[in-house]
């Protein structure tokens, strides 16, 4: 008979399910750290990455998963570390990305009296994890992790809280009872890796009206880079003819000098305002029909458009829209099916369509402008300059994270992605959340030491999680935060005058001119420099990445720049929007020709 405690338990079976490192803030959740380099407990240790805030921990166990592939695993104390962890948790739940929280909690006798950081925070985490729930027992406790991560990973991906009372984790039982035995098997026996090849049937009637198509395009959503199938959506694009936009985290699934490069499949800027419309069948890999799609009608597709949906979980496929070809199954999977079935109809890739060349118009006249419009030498810095000079700085192979609201329009419109997950927005599309740039960044480094990785990030959005910049410095994990600094939260403010006019441009909505966010970085004996000048932007990228040192560039751009987000704003604010009114049929007048 050999005891062994809660805590060795589920560091052992965290090291079953490959698990390298832990993003933790400490508490009475410490009892697990005392085993994560225990020899018994696992062969190859487990790092402690430990941050200022819990909510970080969530995001980098959520940018773990985006830089690996591999479910990051975050945990913090009970009652107020727990809810702290919160924020967190819903991007990553509307990102798709699975994550385990493993958390501590009130000792299970002394539930219900009282007891100190006693909150029952399952009923709030419930709509926003796939599961989340208590072991009572210690000895199940590797059988409830397995649990979490079979959960976390299999179907749509998604957050799981397990939470641990104390009494739970600290109580010793046999490590020889056969329900502690059973679960410590291959990984590979204890949950699917592979998701499920869509009806053959519903592919076969997609390729025919994708190959039909005078105008089809496929939108390659999270899904897409989620499954791996970058390679696959390249060949099917190539075998079929039909360029690629993308949405989400499918960012960077075809490279951007690829002839079928779309780019950002949005109706808000890029080839997108003018093509989307013009599609008549679309094929949508992985993503959600959402609003930042119009709920899948214009000006986004054409009410005529034939709709083809590949989505992992069926609940989401006719959400909001009527879908012409429901597939129910792993966009990998379903792309390998189309490839195959392409090839058997035709045996070499099918003649170019006149449409390839008006979306590769579309491409370069759109590029063209932001060439154009990031050349300006102009002072204050225009954001369009400070993008144009990170794209031509940073390295193919480096990462770029998004953080922010005018600033990741800015920088999604005019940066390229090399390659899938290297340009994406930390706080999804759908919920925008601020904040998990410099924590995504940390876990980015961690896993590329090597590799350049840069948050581009809004002066209100950095400060929410910036004091992570000293856990990224106390672990050695250098990377550059640039503060596009307009001294405004700016998306608010900029759409107030929009829509209200001048003299409420900045109502509640304005930040300090005098905050010197280099020196913030000085505090924690970081690197930091102020640029006022476009000339200087790439040379101060130079001198951040070379001092070894996490670095912060504070970049004052011009506050009054606009996107086109904070034009929509003005039709917000309009009541005339939020009234519904039955759609007028278009009159159709027949010419009759009278004979005499």
């Amino acid at each position: 008979m050999v005891n062994v405690n809660g805590a060795q338990l589920i560091v052992r079976a965290l090291s079953n399910q490959g698990v390298k490192v832990i993003w933790t803030l400490c508490g009475d959740n410490d009892f697990i750290y005392n085993y994560c380099h225990d020899k018994e407990c696992t062969e190859t240790g487990i790092d402690l990455i430990d941050f200022r805030h819990e909510q970080a921990t969530g995001h980098a166990a959520m940018g773990y998963y985006l830089a690996t592939g591999k479910i990051g695993v975050c945990s913090v104390q009970s009652g107020p570390g727990i809810t702290d962890l919160f924020p967190s948790i819903p991007i990553a739940w509307d990102a798709s990305v699975p994550l385990v929280s493993i958390c501590s909690s009130t000792p299970m006798m002394d539930f219900e009296k009282l007891a100190a950081n006693e909150i029952d925070v399952i009923p709030s985490f419930r709509p926003v994890t796939k599961w989340a729930g208590y072991c009572y027992e210690t000895a199940r406790l590797p059988e409830y992790i397995n649990m979490a991560f079979r959960i976390a990973s299999t179907g749509r991906p998604g957050p799981v809280l397990l939470l641990v009372p104390f009494d739970v984790m600290v109580k010793e039982c046999d490590d020889e009872l056969d329900i502690i035995q059973k679960a410590f098997k291959p990984v590979e026996t204890l949950r699917a890796f592979r998701g499920p090849y869509g009806n053959e049937e519903m592919v076969t009637k997609a390729l025919d009206l994708l190959l039909n198509a005078k105008s089809p395009l496929i939108m390659a959503g999270t899904g897409t880079n989620f499954s791996g199938a970058s390679k696959e959506i390249v060949e099917f694009a190539e075998l079929a003819q039909i360029p690629v936009g993308m949405w989400g985290y499918g960012l960077g699934c075809i490279p951007p000098d690829h002839p079928l490069y779309f780019g950002l499949a949005s109706p808000l800027d890029g080839p997108g305002t003018s093509l989307l419309q013009k599609a008549d069948v679309i094929l949508i890999l992985g993503a959600r029909i959402t609003e930042m799609m119009n709920y899948g009608y214009m000006p986004c597709f054409n009410d005529n458009a034939k709709i083809i949906q590949v989505d992992i979980k069926a609940e989401e496929i006719g959400r909001n829209r009527a879908i012409d070809v429901p597939i129910v199954g792993d966009v990998k999977g379903v792309l390998t099916q189309m490839i195959n079935i392409t090839k058997s109809k035709i045996n070499t890739p099918r003649p170019e369509i006149p449409w390839v060349k008006t979306v590769q118009a579309e491409v370069k006249k759109f590029y063209e402008r932001v060439e154009r419009d990031g050349s300006t030498d102009k002072v204050p810095i225009h954001p369009q300059r400070l993008v144009k000079e990170i794209g031509e700085f940073m390295p193919e192979d480096g990462f770029i994270i998004l953080d922010g609201g005018d600033t990741t329009i800015w920088g999604l419109t005019g940066l390229k992605p090399y390659f899938p997950k290297s340009l994406y927005f930390s706080g999804s599309f759908g919920i925008q959340h601020l904040g998990g740039g410099v924590p995504i960044a940390i876990a980015t480094k961690y896993v590329y030491p090597d590799r350049k990785v840069l948050v581009l990030t809004g002066d209100g959005s950095f400060l929410f999680n910036g004091k992570e910049i000293d856990t990224a410095r106390r672990h050695d994990l250098p990377f550059v935060v640039v503060i596009s600094n307009d001294r405004l939260w700016g998306m608010v403010a900029r759409s107030q005058r929009i829509a209200h006019g001048r003299k409420y441009f900045g109502l509640g909505s304005s930040l300090s001119d005098e905050t010197r966010y280099d020196k913030y970085a000085e505090a924690f004996n970081c690197y930091g420099e102020l640029v006022v000048d476009p000339n200087e932007i790439r040379p101060a990228l130079k001198r951040a990445f070379d001092s070894g040192l996490p670095a912060i560039i504070d970049v004052r751009v011009n506050p009054k720049v606009n996107t086109v987000m904070d034009y929509m704003a003005k039709e917000a604010f309009n009541p005339g929007s939020w009234k519904r009114e039955v759609k007028k049929k278009e009159e159709v007048i027949e010419l009759v020709t009278i004979k005499k």
